[in-house]
């Protein structure tokens, strides 16, 4: 059995923070979830995959109440949730995911709560586009798309040597990272 006893994860209805609950279930953890069901991820309301095991807290990391409530007994922190997509909306990328961040963290330091850990998530948005390969010229990371291709249509990345289009390759966790959007500005 493992030291932590009761896990929070926020954003614990969406892709990642549902797999993270499932799997500290499993460990034998209580587990409570924060999440806002946001409309643009969760249009029907809570999905039937989050498990009744787990006690579910629909609040939103933008709002200290909401996580006072949800960090009560709680010793780690699985901190998921963030307002995705690429849509230009700066403002609320910033709020949910920097400020909401902050907020978690203030309220751990003003509460002297007895959290013992906190797994913030990242993105691979940070790495820009990722890695590619050329056939004839290697790896190299790719940038952001201009807007002359965008507007024909062509949403490939190329070989920054030969113009050719290039294919993804697995990126790595060393990679350059400093996105080029919002999103990943907020990550």
């Amino acid at each position: 059995m493992s030291h932590w006893t009761t896990a929070l994860v926020t954003g614990g209805a969406g892709l990642i923070g549902s797999h993270i609950v499932d799997q500290a279930l499993a460990a034998g953890w209580d587990v409570r979830i924060l999440d806002n069901l946001q409309r643009q991820t969760h249009r029907h309301g809570k999905p039937a995959w989050v498990p009744v095991a787990a006690e579910f807290v629909r609040g939103d990391v933008r709002n200290r109440r909401d996580w006072e409530r949800a960090l009560a007994g709680i010793d780690i922190v699985f901190h998921e949730a963030a307002y995705g997509g690429y849509m230009p909306e700066i403002a609320k990328f910033i709020d949910a995911n920097g400020v909401g961040t902050a907020l978690l963290l203030e309220t751990i330091r003003d509460r002297n709560l007895p959290v013992r850990k906190v797994v913030v998530a990242s993105s691979q948005a940070v790495y820009n586009e990722g890695a590619y390969a050329c056939p004839e010229h290697g790896a190299f990371y790719g940038t952001a798309r201009s807007i002359e291709r965008l507007e024909r249509g062509d949403y490939e990345v190329h070989c920054p040597v030969c113009d050719e289009v290039a294919a993804a390759i697995p990126t790595d966790e060393g990679a350059p990272t400093g996105g080029e959007n919002t999103y990943a500005i907020s990550k």
